[in-house]
């Protein structure tokens, strides 16, 4: 993968930071590490360059994130409390997130407003809603894009930065561990190592913080797994009245999907997540021989060929068999 992007847009991201003043970031819903790890890392470097930058997300951080926002900048999204500020913004970067409709409430006010949209994302789409794009499908995560173009605008890594691109990758990659790690990623890694990032401090923080519930719900998660296709498919159902007992938010779940990939002769594990009576949210994780990705797009969602979702318009009693008829298919005609 080349370590440089086209350099007419470098140089349009970097004039755009130079000339402009109010920025707004802003990422997907339940934001993970690297969508977090990059929102900060942008953030970080704007304000050394004293521009005035707002994080509105639709989630608040979740406990094991904490650390990359000690000053609590990242806001909830309030349509009615930042209006002001969305009519005063310059420029917003939509970072890790490429799809309008996850955009949710933001989406309106992005969609008709005169405010430059940049867009940086490693997810594959179709219709791009930046005003400038960065999309790169080979790449391990959005933070290492914002590295790789950091770099060519040669800006200062600082340590707080440096955390954050570390979040980024290290969690999209799961640990270094899944397909989209490559050398790139690892060079990346030692470099941020070399600024003085701690790996161990880093893994604690975000891997190590977790509660007795989420615990507790794994346990219920591993002993009721299903299989199909010869062991081949495995999935598992998680219902609100089963989050409400644990005690723990949507946002506890993001790794949940790997655990059954551990198992032997699972290639694809699926996790079914009710929200509300009429939708439920579908995960797919593909050990690396089997794309999911088109099933995901089938079902109105996306992502990577080996990690994907989607949004079901269904109750989960629905979703499940209708998803898996589509799962058995790939399995047939491969």
């Amino acid at each position: 993968m080349t370590n440089r992007f086209p350099l007419k847009v470098a140089e349009k991201i970097g004039q755009l930071i130079q000339t402009h003043q109010r920025f707004i970031l802003t990422t997907h819903i339940n934001p993970d590490g690297d969508a977090l790890g990059s929102e900060m890392a942008v953030y970080w470097h704007l304000k050394s360059l004293k521009k005035q930058v707002w994080i509105f997300n639709q989630n608040a951080v979740s406990q094991n994130y904490c650390f990359l926002d000690p000053q609590k900048v990242i806001q909830v999204f309030d349509p009615c409390k930042h209006e002001a500020i969305l009519r005063q913004a310059e420029v917003c970067f939509v970072l890790d997130i490429a799809d309008w409709q996850r955009l949710h409430k933001l989406a309106k006010w992005l969609h008709n407003d005169s405010i430059v949209k940049v867009c940086i994302d490693h997810h594959p789409i179709e219709n791009q809603l930046g005003d400038i794009n960065i999309i790169l499908p080979e790449a391990s995560s959005t933070g290492e894009i914002l590295y790789r173009l950091f770099k060519q605008l040669k800006v200062p890594i600082t340590i707080q930065m440096a955390q954050a691109f570390y979040t980024a990758i290290m969690t999209d990659t799961g640990c270094f561990r899944f397909s989209n790690t490559s050398a790139a990623t690892h060079r990346m890694a030692a470099e941020l190592l070399e600024l003085g990032v701690v790996p161990s401090a880093i893994y604690q923080k975000i891997y190590e913080q977790d509660s007795p519930g989420k615990i507790w719900l794994l346990g219920q998660v591993l002993s009721n797994l299903q299989f199909e296709c010869d062991g081949r498919i495995v999935w598992f159902k998680i219902t609100e009245a089963m989050l409400r007992q644990a005690g723990i938010s949507r946002q506890e779940l993001e790794e949940f999907t790997d655990f059954p990939r551990r198992i032997k002769g699972v290639e694809i594990s699926v996790l079914f997540l009710e929200q509300g009576t009429d939708h439920t949210k579908v995960s797919f994780r593909s050990k690396g021989t089997i794309p999911i990705n088109d099933v995901a797009r089938e079902l109105g969602g996306g992502g990577h060929p080996f990690a994907a979702g989607a949004v079901v318009g269904m109750p989960m009693d629905k979703a499940i068999p209708s998803t898996l008829q589509k799962l058995r298919s790939v399995f047939s005609l491969s």
